[in-house]
């Protein structure tokens, strides 16, 4: 792409993201949290952050001498909550991350020792949250050679589709969503079926669903991990009766995880609880958790639908796919009403499966 070009591009995908989703006001400090691989968004968020009469700070992390830190095992010290950077997060109004070290499979490798690097985890909500931070955790940042290798995709192609999908307006998003939200809030029962063996029926059980438009509204603010929203945004997800379930649900979209992908998945219920379940390729992302997953393991947890039609088959963003349905099994506790807190949460998605609630079709994007 000629460097006029990508200016371009970068400069409206800032722009998106800081009137569309951030609604970054005149006066506000906005921090930019920048590796090697995002420096150049990082410089479009920070110039147009100027545009808008805010004040930008990138915080800049150097992927070299952070591996090196790694390899010399400066655990406490990269785990740490330095004072300064707290101090300055306690006067920032906005936050934008793009997904720290970008190499997912070498973090994966070092097994325990991982969550000592990212130790200040929890403070930094803490301090987050009493700041009344709004912020986005943009998916941009995902995209790394090593693993679109791993998940078969073309790195530059899912790149393009992340920042096309990410300037989706959360209006319309939030247009699309509300007959979907309204279904869901007053029925019983709900059915998925289409011409290639998918056919489950679920129970909803009136709960409160959760929407991802790609704002965050004074709610989100209340609750520390929901302050950074995730863009592309585009979700509704609802937690169902865990008691019921009866029917096969086929995939025909893969299933990601940090660093790695299943294909092909077919879940087969019984009396609410998940007597089967087969993949074409990668059983082990969904088998491994599943055995140690201890009780409700085998229960279905939750059924979202996608919104964002810039989406198609991207990785860890399956089920923001306009027209997808994604069927989660295992924990719901992390949504309005869900009981369930099984260790285990598996997923399969399908796109263009139909849709009825009571009986009545419901018209999915």
């Amino acid at each position: 792409m000629a460097a006029s070009s990508r200016t371009s591009r970068d400069k409206k995908f800032a722009r998106a993201v800081l009137t569309q989703n951030l609604r970054v006001k005149p006066g506000d400090n906005v921090i930019i949290e920048g590796w090697p691989h995002t420096l150049p968004w990082a410089v479009a968020l920070a110039r147009e952050t100027r545009r808008l009469k805010a004040y930008p700070l990138i915080f800049y992390q150097d992927n070299d001498t952070f591996w090196d830190s790694v390899e010399s095992r400066e655990d406490a010290i990269l785990g740490a909550a330095p004072t300064h950077e707290w101090a300055a997060l306690g006067k920032t109004n906005v936050y934008i991350h793009m997904w720290n070290a970008p190499d997912r499979i070498r973090m994966e490798s070092l097994g325990d020792r991982a969550p000592k690097l990212f130790a200040w985890n929890s403070a930094w909500y803490k301090t987050a949250k009493k700041a009344g931070v709004r912020g986005a955790r943009l998916d941009v940042g995902r995209p790394f050679p090593n693993l679109a290798k791993v998940y078969g995709v073309n790195q530059t192609k899912w790149t393009d589709q992340l920042i096309n999908a990410t300037q989706v307006d959360p209006q319309r998003l939030e247009a699309i969503g509300a007959p979907i939200r309204r279904a869901l809030g007053r029925g019983r029962r709900i059915r998925f079926y289409d011409d290639h063996g998918t056919d489950l029926t679920l129970g909803l059980a009136h709960r409160k669903t959760a929407a991802e438009y790609g704002r965050i509204t004074k709610e989100d603010q209340k609750m520390p991990f929901r302050l950074l929203t995730i863009l592309p945004a585009g979700v509704i997800r609802v937690a169902v009766d865990e008691s019921v379930a009866e029917g096969t649900f086929r995939a025909n979209r893969s299933t990601y995880t940090e660093t790695s992908l299943a294909t092909g998945g077919v879940l087969t219920f019984h009396k609410g609880r998940l007597v089967g379940y087969r993949f074409k390729t990668g059983r082990d992302v969904f088998d491994k958790p599943y055995r140690t997953g201890g009780k409700g393991r085998d229960r279905p947890g939750y059924v979202a639908f996608g919104l964002n039609p810039k989406l198609h088959n991207t990785p860890q963003l399956e089920d923001r796919e306009a027209g997808a349905v994604t069927i989660g099994v295992g924990n719901n506790a992390f949504l309005p009403g869900g009981k369930n807190r099984s260790k285990f949460g598996g997923t399969v998605t399908n796109v263009g499966v139909r849709v009825e609630v009571d009986g009545r079709r419901l018209a999915i994007p």
